[in-house]
């Protein structure tokens, strides 16, 4: 039994030591493609179809390339709660603005697309500057609650007052636009579907034209007071082409929609993620024009917005081994050492367990004890008290090591005491016996008479006194002979 408890401790230790191996290896050859994949929560607005695609293509990457990572998304309509999820910690990442303050709590991972103010008025209209918008009306499209932030920025730059601004929604902007209410509006988007494409298709419907951009040409002045803010410009032909739209190059400012990570996100997941998303734009670009706004972010020093120190690594081309970023150390680490508790928990398990079959068979020999100790002799009976005593031993030693139950260890001595009790009896048995045999050599019957007392002349023959006169006490050479003492004769033949 010894031997196969050593065989299969051995057989254990190999198996650590090649999980071990086999752990590392894994992970050297397929980075965390782990059972302890990281599952990362992130917060978006409602997305689009074309953001649909995009995240379908990720998830088939992040396959693709057996990243340990899980996505999970989380679609919040209002953008402000986005926000406030990131910074209450209820995601581990958000898409949101750059211009939102809870950018600067996180870290930058990716930029998903540009956003830019783009100011329009109607192609017959003599408005080309802002300064000509003056004292008119100027509509600004809402696209949630409040206004924009960015849109706020440079109305609050250029002085406007709010009773010449018109808050309008996209289904109002057309009223608006037939009954010259408005002489320009103001809307913020990207160069893709959204916004400012439907706020042109509008100008299309209702004034036969496309509209025409004004510039801000204060955008550098304005980006300098505003840091958070870029100088931008939107392309010609941004908005589609034939006739073009934009005709010509036009100046504005620009923001960003960031994916912003908790500060806590490991580097490894943090680089691994910028990896993945890069590979997924390459893929996807020739078939999901939305993706050609996906970017790096720049990892400048001067920049407002912290980007990622796991990302920066993996652009700059540092990014850390397995054994180089203590977080994933302390992971390999906790994984090893938890292997190693569950194999002391087994080779714990399996000495018990070996223990207590020897337990068992040395308690099935009770029962032959019991039947060998009625028909043994005196040898026998000794070599059956010295198996029990070795049996007491050896219970107190497992009891003391919690190989044995309290009730078991009970149970236990209350028979091998039980057993002692019977060799007891049977030992004084065989004794008795002995006994009885050795009286038994004995002849039985009347004993053979005693010879006749023989006196000789110098005997003196003594009565007690307050004795009967037929009992008398024969001394020998005595020389002190007190008047007490009378001299008896011998008995006569009559008598």
């Amino acid at each position: 039994m010894r031997s196969r408890f050593v065989s299969a401790v051995a057989m254990a230790s190999a198996l650590v030591a090649l999980a071990g191996l086999g752990t590392a290896a894994a992970w050297r050859a397929n980075g965390w493609n782990m059972p302890t994949s990281q599952k990362l929560r992130v917060a978006t607005p409602p997305l689009s179809d074309g953001g649909k695609k995009f995240f379908n293509a990720l998830k088939v990457e992040v396959a693709a390339q057996h990243a340990p990572i899980q996505l999970s998304l989380v679609e919040i309509a209002d953008v402000g709660a986005i926000a406030q999820a990131l910074r209450e910690q209820k995601v581990d990442a958000a898409v949101i603005r750059s211009d939102d303050p809870a950018a600067a709590e996180g870290r930058t991972l990716f930029v998903l697309r540009d956003l830019y103010a783009a100011l329009l008025a109607p192609a017959s209209s003599a408005v080309n500057s802002v300064s000509k918008l003056r004292g008119r009306k100027i509509g600004v499209l809402m696209q949630g609650s409040g206004l924009d932030p960015m849109a706020k920025v440079i109305l609050d730059y250029y002085g406007i007052e709010e009773k010449h601004i018109t808050h309008l929604g996209l289904q109002e902007l057309p009223t608006a636009l037939q009954r010259k209410q408005v002489s320009a509006v103001l809307v913020v988007g990207s160069t893709g579907a959204g916004p400012i494409v439907d706020a042109i298709d509008v100008f299309r419907k209702i004034t036969k034209r496309v509209p025409s951009f004004v510039d801000i040409s204060e955008a550098k002045a304005m980006t300098e007071r505003f840091a958070i803010y870029n100088e931008a410009e939107i392309s010609v032909g941004a908005f589609g082409g034939s006739p073009a739209v934009p005709a010509d190059k036009i100046q504005t400012i620009s923001a960003n929609f960031l994916l912003v990570s908790q500060a806590s996100l490991s580097n490894r997941v943090a680089g691994d993620l910028t990896q993945l998303l890069l590979a997924t734009k390459a893929k996807v670009a020739t078939t999901l024009p939305e993706a050609g706004q996906l970017s790096a972010p720049s990892i400048d020093n001067d920049e407002v917005l912290p980007v990622h120190p796991g990302t920066i690594a993996f652009l700059n081309g540092t990014q850390a081994s397995l054994f180089d970023d203590p977080t994933d150390v302390i992971l390999l680490i906790s994984m090893l050492f938890g292997l190693l508790g569950s194999l002391a928990a087994w080779v714990r398990a399996l000495r018990k367990k070996t223990k207590n079959q020897e337990i068992k068979r040395q308690m099935q020999r009770l029962p032959l004890v019991l039947a060998e100790s009625k028909d043994a002799d005196g040898e026998r009976l000794n070599a059956l008290e010295r198996e029990l005593e070795e049996l007491s031993e050896c219970l107190s030693e497992k009891f003391i090591s919690d190989y044995v139950t309290l009730d078991d260890f009970r149970s236990a001595m209350a028979k091998v005491a039980h057993l002692r009790a019977v060799i007891g009896e049977r030992r004084a048995s065989v004794s008795s016996d002995g006994d009885w045999q050795a009286n038994e050599t004995e002849p039985f019957g009347e004993a053979p008479p005693s010879p006749p007392l023989q006196l000789e002349d110098t005997d003196v023959i003594y009565r007690l006194p307050d004795r009967p006169r037929q009992r008398a006490l024969i001394i020998d050479n005595v020389a002190d002979k007190s008047p007490e003492r009378v001299p008896v004769a011998p008995p006569s033949a009559a008598a």
